[in-house]
């Protein structure tokens, strides 16, 4: 009986070169199709709580979702409401009595806002997480009496806001202040919510070691009562602003989709992918706050604008500025 012929070492290696080649080929279009995919859930996740705020606002004078908050006298866009920091802060507390003085709601969040969805059932934790992200969804529990482990929790009774700036992936149009507060007769244009913006990070945990939840923090010393102009373009006029690649906006999209861009939620509920965070009204830079009556009314500090501070909200009814 003849023998079979085997395949030589030669042979097996060239089939395990180009099995190889093929992989380092293909494995960049299949990584390309799962961030399309999850561009797609997350699109759709932002379309879903765009009917539930048009739902709310049906029941609220047109209002979307917005918690309450220390009303100021003071002109916009000023407002006496300190928020960086306190996401989470006081989850499990109705009201946040300030410091000293004893006056409610001028240390809450935005969150609380988006979170009054999920308080009146319109929406589950997990639609407020995108993908590609990396988050991780809200479990809506609370810690245990004593320090214990963790209990389930009751939004709206025992439960006002997310677990933290991990439980959390999208940002909403900043609901305090005199202007700019999202609502029915906005701009259709006017973008209310999208991928949480990139000026923001994980602030240091707190509460017990079997239960801790996560604020947010500024990654820039703009905290302060004093807005801070967004950096790099010093040097550029308007026209080369608009005009740059969507790569050098990377740095100033939203962390979640490799910055490569964020899903925008407008006003009218359509919901679309875009590249650069300068969309909307006037191709308003949907991540920093209009300058429009702070120093600058120029086309380029609309494009360009200042990073979210405490005690600063919209100057104008058309500028969205999504927060964290």
């Amino acid at each position: 009986m003849a023998r079979r012929k085997a395949f030589t070492l030669i042979e097996l290696l060239v089939v395990v070169a180009i099995i190889a080649l093929l992989i380092s080929i293909l494995l960049p279009s299949l990584s390309r199709a799962r961030e399309i995919t999850k561009r797609a859930v997350c699109a759709s996740n932002a379309r879903g709580i765009g009917q539930s705020m048009k739902v709310y606002s049906n029941d609220n004078a047109d209002w979307y979702p917005t918690v309450l908050f220390k009303e100021t006298t003071q002109t916009a866009p000023a407002n006496d409401v300190t928020w960086i920091g306190n996401m989470s802060a006081n989850m499990q507390s109705q009201v946040v009595a300030s410091s000293g003085t004893g006056q409610p709601w001028n240390q809450v969040h935005p969150s609380r806002s988006m979170f009054l969805l999920v308080v009146d059932g319109s929406c589950t934790a997990k639609q407020f997480i995108c993908p590609s992200a990396g988050d991780s969804e809200d479990d809506l529990r609370i810690p245990g009496p004593s320090g214990g482990g963790p209990v389930v929790a009751q939004p709206g009774i025992n439960r006002f806001d997310f677990r933290g700036y991990p439980y959390l992936s999208y940002g909403i149009q900043f609901p305090f202040g005199a202007r700019g507060r999202g609502n029915e007769n906005l701009d259709a244009r006017t973008v209310i919510m999208a991928d949480k913006g990139p000026y923001f990070t994980a602030g240091t945990p707190v509460g017990t070691s079997l239960y801790q939840n996560t604020p947010d923090a500024a990654k820039t010393a703009a905290t302060a009562n004093s807005p801070t102009l967004l950096t790099g373009f010093e040097s550029l006029t308007e026209t080369q602003v608009l005009n740059l690649d969507t790569d050098k906006w990377r740095p100033y999209n939203s962390r979640n989709h490799t910055a490569e861009g964020q899903n925008c939620l407008y006003q009218d509920g359509h919901v679309t992918f875009e590249k650069k965070p300068i969309v909307g009204v006037n191709f308003d830079n949907i991540y920093t706050y209009q300058p429009a009556q702070i120093t600058d009314a120029t086309l380029k500090g609309t494009l360009v604008g200042y990073i979210p501070c405490n005690k600063y909200g919209p100057s104008t009814n058309t500028d969205s500025v999504i927060v964290p």
